[in-house]
């Protein structure tokens, strides 16, 4: 196992006080039967009955978790160390078996998940990690701590296990984004964000999520999911925005009120912010939603207002911008504004990408009614 992933193979000789938390340790009392075997297996140079010893041992004490795990776990490194990292998976499962809560073998277990490209098990074993990390924080005060010496411990035990927390919460994100079949993903999604509720990858995973249920055309399950997340977090712009344009683009027409509703709450919410605090580019695709929405209720002017707020915000974004020239320049034909109609759907036939071909088509259009008169 690589260090700076922190995987300490540690075994305690000694028993300790009643824990403060959630988290296992391994735990082998100095003197006993087990403590005077796995002795014996440490000091066997010789690797293969070194092995076999630990099976034995496994096999000897299946009565005592904490030898089972250990055994096990001591095991899954050998399988690693010599290249089988699908042996190490399930001797690791079987220390997991034993012992569910040891945060250190859930790592190694991700990071062998890792070496066999199994990004459901990658979230599997992060997600158990992080819930392990996660639950110290509930564990009741035990009798004879002082508060302060509690917040202390748990301080401390914060510090100890945020490399690992580190690390479970990058794996996970990387093993969600690579999974490549939506349903997973989308589980993988939800598993995730309730696990890591805090995560960096929190916004951008939602985002993935709604694009998830888009590209499975699930309206209902779309609708779930923004209502859920929405109510965490009510102003969060960046998801009423990506809503938004997710219940625009519903093939089922049936939420391009709610689009409307999102849209125009995202674009309040940026004027509030301090100007240089403001995402342009968020803000651009909020007002082009707003847009494309008073369009589909035939109101032309406001359509163009709110197109061309966003075609001024969206200058760094070719593919957006695109579309909210294309969409400025219908409103423009709608409004019978020929003239501003060309110039839009020139700017927009001229950008590379899925609207150039329809805005050049429409251009043409008006063009030809133009000479007809």
């Amino acid at each position: 196992m690589k260090a700076k992933r922190c995987l300490t193979i540690a075994l305690f000789f000694c028993l300790l006080a009643p824990p403060l938390a959630a988290q296992s340790k391994i735990v082998i009392a100095a003197g006993t039967p087990e403590d005077q075997a796995l002795q014996q297996i440490t000091n066997q140079p010789d690797l293969q009955k070194r092995n076999a010893m630990l099976e034995e041992f496994v096999q000897k004490f299946s009565s005592n978790p904490a030898a089972v795990a250990y055994g096990n776990w001591q095991l899954a490194q050998q399988a690693v160390t010599a290249g089988d990292p699908q042996k190490a998976l399930a001797y690791g499962d079987r220390a997991l078996a034993a012992m569910p809560n040891v945060v250190e073998i859930l790592v190694m277990q991700v990071d062998i998940a890792q070496q066999l490209k199994d990004s459901a098990k990658v979230v599997d074993y992060a997600v158990r990690g992080a819930a392990v990390i996660n639950a110290r924080d509930k564990a009741p005060k035990p009798d004879g701590v002082t508060p302060e010496e509690y917040a202390n411990h748990l301080a401390a035990q914060q510090a100890e296990m945020q490399p690992n927390y580190q690390f479970l919460e990058v794996a996970g994100y990387n093993a969600v984004t690579a999974e490549q079949d939506a349903r997973k993903r989308l589980s993988e999604i939800e598993k995730y964000l309730e696990a890591f509720p805090s995560s960096k990858f929190s916004e951008s995973l939602a985002t993935l999520a709604i694009i998830t249920l888009q590209e499975m055309k699930d309206s209902a399950g779309l609708t779930a999911f923004g209502d859920k997340m929405l109510a965490k977090n009510p102003n969060d712009i960046r998801l009423l925005t990506v809503l938004a344009s997710a219940y625009l683009n519903d093939p089922s027409g049936a939420h391009v009120a709610t689009a409307g509703t999102y849209a125009r709450k995202a674009i309040d919410l940026q004027k509030k912010q301090a100007p240089d605090a403001m995402d342009h580019k968020l803000a651009g695709a909020a007002h082009s939603v707003l847009g494309r929405v008073l369009l589909q209720e035939s109101k032309f002017p406001a359509a163009a207002t709110e197109l061309k707020a966003a075609t001024t915000l969206l200058q760094d974004s070719p593919e957006d911008l695109a579309g909210a020239l294309y969409y400025l320049g219908f409103a423009y034909a709608k409004m019978e504004r020929a003239a501003d109609a060309i110039g839009a759907l020139t700017q927009a036939g001229n950008i590379q990408g899925p609207y150039q071909q329809p805005a050049q088509e429409l251009l043409a259009k008006i063009k030809a009614a133009r000479s007809r008169k």
